[in-house]
């Protein structure tokens, strides 16, 4: 299941996130929306490959950010923040950078000691497949996908 929220609705997603991870998801079948497409990405070191069925069973919080985006300048933090903080209950996250130059995003995430995985989105692709259409734009995969 994916949840959409638009940039800048902080407040209501670690409700989210605690319902997700304490109830496993929403209720009945017929409230389910399609399951998250699946992508494999290079990490933003590439040293990695980053595939969101590896993260089946876990609730997935997908972050699409670019490192000039003001909004994903001030939310990385608290994202951070969210992902130390509910980790061990299964809650990950997955940022999916769209940077032209690779270069400003690994400094991003240095500065900011990001250590959930970045992933490198270069042609877009991805975002096309989630239909982003802006930065930060955000997708809560529950447990089942």
């Amino acid at each position: 299941m994916i949840y959409s929220n638009k940039p800048r609705t902080y407040r209501i997603l670690p409700v989210l996130i605690a319902a997700l991870l304490l109830l496993g998801g929403c209720g009945e079948q017929r409230f389910l929306a399609p399951d998250a497409p699946q992508f494999s990405l290079p990490g933003l070191t590439g040293e990695e490959t980053i595939t969101l069925d590896d993260y089946r069973g876990d609730v997935v919080y997908v972050s699409f950010w670019a490192s000039w985006c003001v909004p994903c300048r001030e939310e990385m933090p608290l994202l951070a923040s969210l992902w130390q903080s509910h980790r061990d209950e299964g809650f990950q996250v997955i940022a999916i950078n769209v940077d032209e130059d690779p270069a400003a995003a690994r400094q991003f995430v240095r500065d900011h000691g990001l250590e959930f995985p970045v992933a490198r989105d270069a042609d877009r692709s991805v975002s096309k497949l989630y239909r982003v259409a802006g930065y930060p734009s955000h997708y809560l995969v529950d447990r089942r996908g």
